[in-house]
């Protein structure tokens, strides 16, 4: 998404200050360097821990609900599109970083299951907390691809 593009672009002076820009100008403005933000942040995102991939995926839900918010500041039909690309985007990130974060969770609570319960059943509840995590573990390359794939193209298109 190109700032220049969306109407009433304000440049990126720092002197000027938000709080007397009008909305329709202060909206492009906001999401413009937030999403730069995020493709900085988002270049290396294999490379981030997991509580720097929840923090990561914040962001990015913040920024989506922002662009929803400011929507309706956007009457030119190529300025909507492009938030909604923008949304689209955000949201396929959001979506994938947030199954990653639930497999996280699942590890833990499979290892309490199959470690923390009677010897009796210890052996079935580890073998499927073992298949369940497999079949997680299968899903994570892709999602992790397709995640930093749509930050690329949030990279590409500001």
């Amino acid at each position: 998404m190109r700032a220049s593009h969306w109407p009433a672009q304000v440049g990126d002076s720092r002197s000027q200050n938000d709080a007397s820009i009008s909305i329709g100008k202060f909206a492009p403005k906001l999401l413009h360097r937030r999403v730069k933000k995020i493709v900085k942040a988002g270049r290396d995102l294999k490379a981030l821990s997991v509580r720097q991939r929840h923090k990561f995926r914040i962001k990015i839900k913040k920024i989506r609900y922002a662009a929803e918010f400011f929507e309706s500041l956007f009457p030119a039909k190529h300025d909507r599109k492009q938030l909604a690309r923008l949304s689209g985007r955000l949201k396929k990130i959001q979506d994938a970083l947030g199954a990653l974060n639930d497999y996280i969770a699942h590890q833990k609570l499979a290892a309490d299951v199959a470690l923390k319960t009677s010897t009796q059943n210890r052996r079935a509840r580890a073998f499927a907390a073992g298949v369940i995590l497999g079949r997680e573990d299968a899903a994570l390359k892709p999602l992790m691809k397709m995640a930093a794939k749509e930050v690329t193209a949030l990279r590409i298109s500001v």
